[in-house]
């Protein structure tokens, strides 16, 4: 791939978090919860999608909503140990290797860097931790938001606030459905990081471009984000 620029009117680059830029807990914060209620994972994710995503709240007070919601208050105790972990986790979050010299080239080149997360309102932090300070322009959680990755409105929100079109969005993200088919129905270009090479069966829809890791980003971008203007319905 060295050396095709695949996305030469991209402006601006948006990741997604999880998998993409931190690297995840061996099991995800949704999963430790389903533990704790004794729920499948499935029924886990959609009680998160369906609120706790799509709003800040306090670890405890979620704590306290999920256990009472299950008729077993005596599990607010665990439920609290596992969010305020997920919690500490959001303000110093573990980066992959690739992450830094990917984001800080790009960011030499004049693109602009976003990231954009369904994060439960409680690992939500107060502040934005340093690394993402350093390296992004922004950080969209879904609990502030309100909208959840694949719905439209989730990528709307990043549009708006850098101004900038669809087409001039690229997003990457290891999620097929949340990312990749979230991304292509906004009408953005999509890259799909397999770093754990998944590639076969899941793989997304042929233009989408599979990266194993983000070190081939560059190579495929041009080597100064391309110029735009802001038409008056974008800015508007």
């Amino acid at each position: 791939m060295s050396g095709r620029v695949v996305w030469s009117g991209v402006r601006a680059v948006c990741f997604d978090m999880g998998g993409t830029l931190v690297r995840p807990e061996e099991v995800a914060t949704t999963g430790q919860v389903a533990e704790v209620l004794g729920i499948s994972l499935e029924e886990a994710r959609a009680l998160m999608g369906r609120r706790a995503k799509r709003r800040v709240v306090a670890p405890q007070d979620l704590a306290h909503e999920l256990a009472a919601g299950f008729g077993r208050p005596a599990l607010a105790a665990p439920l609290t140990e596992v969010l305020e972990r997920a919690r500490r986790r959001g303000e110093d979050p573990p980066l992959y290797p690739d992450v830094r010299d990917t984001l800080s080239a790009l960011r030499r080149r004049g693109f602009s860097l976003y990231a954009l997360t369904n994060a439960l309102g409680s690992s939500v932090p107060d502040q934005e931790p340093e690394a993402f300070r350093e390296l992004l322009d922004g950080v969209f959680y879904s609990a502030r938001t309100g909208a959840v990755k694949p719905e439209p409105e989730a990528f709307a929100a990043v549009e708006r606030a850098g101004r900038l079109r669809p087409d001039e969005l690229l997003h990457v993200g290891d999620s097929v459905n949340a990312d990749v088919r979230g991304a292509a129905a906004a009408g953005w270009h999509t890259a799909w990081l397999d770093r754990h090479r998944k590639a076969g069966p899941l793989m997304p829809a042929a233009s989408t471009l599979c990266l194993r890791s983000l070190n081939t980003l560059p190579l495929l971008l041009p080597v100064r984000a391309a110029a735009g203007t802001i038409t008056s319905e974008v800015a508007g």
